[in-house]
């Protein structure tokens, strides 16, 4: 008898009515790999003063994640044992991939170490700040030497803390979605007058508590959920297209980071007008990479770590030419890595995770797919 073949199993969207914002959610991913990859084009010394407003994307992240969670949730937190089970799914969601590269992050710092590579900037050993990043805490506060492992987990840290609010914010979109509306203008004007007194110009919004940073945009994103059929665009498209292209000139030049933050909200409510049309072909194919988001986001920064900073800037002290293969290899490396974890460690995870508790359990495939009925289930 001939061994059954091994397929790659497919990627599929949770949901047919959120392809735009799906396929953004990638491609806001990739920004953030594109900046933290393209710094090591440029001498060391020149690197803190490259534009920073690729890392604005979080932002995007924010503002779709604001819109998802109405969409799967509304109606659906209004008891403690409804918030319990929706603090449950977003645990079993965001943390086993966090603890697991977190630990990835220690071990390949501890080699660092033990080699005497660790420079200046290797993160706090200290077992207290290496608790207080287990718990998504980093986010909040300063421990140990400022700097700590899974950097990027900052902003899982302000999600997770959203997560906390949201009972709030459905709770007040029941009694007044214009109220919510006007809630979330005068928490994002206090930010921006926040974000101006405190921070200079260079930095700006990247520099936000980031709490404060993330509130905003996903009060925003809850608000475009519940105004979504009032978001009407003549050719959606072509002006999503147009914003993108404004943002990415924004984001790659010294742009103030609040310009670049507004034309954010203008491409996710673009995103949005558009998903009220049928998707074109290539939207519908390239929308399930949205499923790797979050895989990306956490994998990236420990890949180019290696591959990047440790091997070829450090070690070969590579060339902008040199470094090309090195970003390339650096890219495929992430992809196949996240694509690996999505499959085979954070679906089962999210399966087991969401599953503990229940006197009746239902099958692994149930409990996976669970949110993603949910998003076919809305019909707005």
């Amino acid at each position: 008898m001939m061994a059954r073949s091994w397929k790659v199993p497919a990627l599929r969207v949770a949901s047919e009515e959120m392809l735009h914002l799906d396929l953004f959610r990638f491609i806001a991913s990739i920004g953030i790999v594109v900046r933290h990859s393209f710094e090591f084009f440029f001498p060391a010394a020149t690197r803190s003063a490259l534009p920073s407003g690729l890392a604005l994307f979080v932002d995007l992240f924010f503002v779709i994640s604001g819109f998802v969670i109405a969409h799967v949730y509304q109606g659906k937190v209004g008891t403690v044992s409804d918030y319990g089970t929706f603090l449950q799914r977003r645990v079993g969601r965001l943390m086993p991939l966090h603890w697991l590269t977190l630990a990835a992050s220690i071990i390949v710092w501890s080699v660092f170490v033990v080699l005497g590579k660790a420079g200046n900037h290797q993160p706090s050993f200290e077992a207290t700040c290496i608790a207080e990043t287990a718990i998504l805490l980093n986010a909040m506060l300063t421990c140990g030497n400022g700097i700590s492992f899974s950097s990027v987990s900052w902003s899982i840290g302000a999600e997770m803390v959203m997560y906390l609010m949201f009972p709030l914010f459905a709770w007040a979109a029941v009694r007044s979605r214009l109220g919510l509306l006007a809630a979330a203008s005068l928490v994002l004007f206090a930010m921006i007058a926040v974000d101006l007194s405190q921070n200079s110009v260079d930095r700006s919004w990247v520099d936000v508590w980031p709490p404060f940073r993330a509130l905003p945009s996903f009060m925003i994103g809850i608000c475009l959920f519940y105004f979504r059929h009032k978001v009407q665009i003549p050719a959606p498209r072509r002006m999503l297209l147009l914003s993108l292209t404004l943002l990415l000139i924004s984001m790659i030049t010294h742009t103030h980071h609040l310009i670049s933050l507004g034309l954010i909200y203008v491409v996710a409510i673009t995103a949005i007008a558009a998903d009220q049309e049928i998707a074109p072909t290539f939207v519908k194919r390239l929308a399930p990479l949205g499923q790797l988001t979050y895989s990306i986001y956490m994998w990236h920064s420990l890949v180019i770590l290696i591959v990047m900073n440790a091997i070829a800037d450090k070690l070969f002290h590579a060339p902008p030419g040199l470094m090309v293969p090195f970003c390339i290899v650096s890219w495929l490396i992430i992809f196949a890595v996240s694509y690996f974890s999505y499959f085979v460690i954070e679906t089962p995870a999210r399966r087991y995770i969401d599953g503990l508790g229940r006197a009746n359990k239902r099958s692994a495939a149930d409990v996976v797919v669970s949110e993603n009925e949910g998003l076919r289930r809305q019909t707005g």
